[in-house]
C-alpha cells in the first residue's frame, strides 16, 4: 500500500485515489482536493500559492494621521518621528504637556549616565577615589528609580563606590604604617 505524501497515512484499497498525472504519486482525493493539487514539491501541478494582498491602510485606528506634540503639524498616527526631529516612545498621540515630561525625563537619565560613567573614572585612581567612588554610589542611590530600567548604571554606581572604599582602605593602612 502507498502513502499519502499530503497527510502521510495509508492508501488503504477502499479508499478514493487521486493520481497525480505528471509525478505519478497516489493522494486521498479529499487530501488532493483539500490542497488544490499536488503536493509533491517541484511538480507542475503543485496547488498555487496564492499572496494575500497587503493592508489597505497601515496605521488606522484613532485616524490617519496625529498631530505632533512638538511642532502641531499632522503626521501618520504609527509614526515615531516627526519631520521637526522630534521622536515618541509609542505610536499613540501625546499632549504637549506629555512629551515635554517625557522628554525631560528623558534628558534627565542621560545626564545621570554621563554623571555616572565620570564619577565611575574618577574612582579609578588613587587620589580622587576615595570622593568620587561614595559620590557615585550615593548618586546612583539617589537615581535608582530613573535608572532602574537599565541596571548597569546603577551597578557602575555602586562598583565605583566600592571602588572608592576599598582604595580609602588602602590608603589609611599605608598611612598606619600596616
Amino acid at each position: 500500500m502507498a502513502r499519502c505524501t499530503i497527510c502521510h497515512t495509508r492508501i488503504d484499497a477502499t479508499d478514493e485515489v487521486t493520481e497525480c498525472a505528471s509525478c505519478k504519486q497516489s493522494y486521498h482525493a479529499s487530501c488532493w482536493t483539500e490542497l488544490g493539487g499536488c503536493g509533491t514539491y517541484g511538480c507542475d501541478r503543485v496547488a498555487p500559492a496564492d499572496k494575500p494582498p497587503p493592508p489597505a491602510v497601515v496605521g488606522a485606528g484613532w485616524g490617519d494621521t496625529k498631530s505632533c506634540p512638538n511642532c502641531h503639524t499632522d503626521i501618520a498616527s504609527s509614526l515615531l518621528v516627526c519631520g521637526c526631529g522630534a521622536t515618541f516612545p509609542w505610536a499613540d498621540p501625546m499632549t504637549s504637556g506629555e512629551y515635554t515630561a517625557w522628554k525631560a525625563e528623558k534628558e534627565q537619565i542621560a545626564t545621570s549616565k554621563k554623571v555616572l560613567v565620570g564619577l565611575f573614572l574618577g574612582s579609578l585612581f588613587g587620589g580622587t577615589a576615595p570622593l568620587c567612588g561614595p559620590a557615585a554610589g550615593l548618586y546612583a542611590y539617589s537615581c535608582r528609580d530613573r535608572l532602574a530600567e537599565n541596571g548597569t548604571y546603577l551597578a557602575l554606581g555602586y562598583g565605583s563606590a566600592a571602588l572608592g572604599l576599598t582604595y580609602t582602605l588602602i590608603i589609611v593602612l599605608l598611612a598606619l604604617g600596616l
